[in-house]
């Protein structure tokens, strides 16, 4: 049942991450697919990180913020890597 709950916080972050950095929402389905895999990848990596420095979120409202800060991290990174078109 955890990882049901963390895919469906991940993909809830993503997208709430990709209307806050694009200020739109995604527009195809593949769109919304990036931004849930972004979440989940963000929810992820927010989580073994603050599991490393000794921090943990003690219910699902905070493991959706620390998965949307992430997403929102790994969106900016992205963009800083990859090219425009």
């Amino acid at each position: 049942m955890d990882i049901i709950l963390w895919l469906v916080l991940g993909a809830v972050a993503g997208i709430l991450a990709v209307i806050a950095i694009y200020r739109t929402l995604p527009a195809n389905t593949w769109q919304w697919g990036g931004a849930v895999a972004i979440g989940v990848l963000g929810g992820w990596l927010g989580g073994w990180v603050t599991g490393l420095i000794g921090l943990d979120a003690v219910n699902w409202l905070g493991s959706l913020v620390v998965a949307f800060v992430s997403a929102v991290l790994v969106l900016l990174l992205l963009r800083r890597v990859m090219p425009s078109r």
